[in-house]
């Protein structure tokens, strides 16, 4: 009897590992199915033809290659400021006129207006546009474009979804945010932009080929199910 209680018992635990190893695997494989799908959509993205984006007057050989919504054009701007340094002085009695006090204030100051601190501002909402030869941000009110030949540099914070652009023929950098969610796919869309920009498209889709050509080298081994296992009688010699 005891001996048919500590069978069962090993037979049950191994099958709760191999439950835990077939879950592990088949997680895995999912895991692999996504990443290679997005590998392959990257790919047929790259490979695809520019397009005239809808509202974005073009230039002549442009071809648009991203348009986001919902973006802010963000700029420096003072914050509230306030009043330092004044006082009200001391009043001191010295007399009376007609049985009203008269009284004399010493020490008043105005005092001074200090202005607030320099806050990034979104100053408007509008749609962001990339394309073979520059970055526009359209708006109802506000219009702000980057030539890729006038462009010296760019930095882009993936945390904030946050895209700065310095451009030679602006005393002042623009920039757009669009939110961190959106981040992976804005970087893709304007290293897309500006590799056609460069001529380097080839290199780029070489790039993106060979991550997918990674991915199937390691692709995980489809999982066996796990056998179903006799837990009510045990092991016989």
């Amino acid at each position: 009897m005891f001996e048919t209680f500590k069978a069962n018992r090993a037979l049950a635990k191994e099958k709760r590992l191999q439950t835990t190893a077939l879950a592990r695997a088949q997680k895995e494989l999912v895991d692999w199915h996504a990443q290679r799908e997005q590998a392959q959509l990257l790919v047929d993205t790259a490979l695809a033809e520019g397009s005239a984006p809808e509202g974005l007057m073009i230039h002549r050989g442009e071809l648009g290659y991203a348009t986001l919504t919902n973006c802010s054009l963000i700029e420096e701007r003072k914050g509230a400021g306030h009043y330092a340094g004044g006082s009200a002085g001391v009043s001191v009695p010295i007399g009376k006129i007609g049985g009203r006090s008269i009284r004399y204030r010493v020490g008043a100051t105005r005092g001074h207006y200090v202005s607030g601190p320099s806050l990034p501002t979104p100053i408007a909402t509008g749609t962001m546009y990339v394309t073979n030869q520059r970055i526009v941000f359209l708006s109802d009110t506000q219009t702000r474009e980057c030539r890729y030949d006038k462009l010296v540099g760019m930095t882009r914070d993936d945390k904030a979804g946050i895209l700065t652009l310095s451009v030679s023929n602006r005393q002042h950098p623009i920039v757009i945010g669009y939110g961190k969610d959106v981040a992976p796919w804005a970087d893709f869309h304007i290293d897309l932009g500006l590799a056609h920009y460069r001529g380097d498209i080839d290199q780029m889709v070489s790039q993106l080929q060979d991550r997918v050509k990674e991915l199937d080298a390691t692709k995980p081994v489809n999982p066996d199910p796990v056998p179903p296992t006799s837990l009510g009688q045990a092991p016989t010699a």
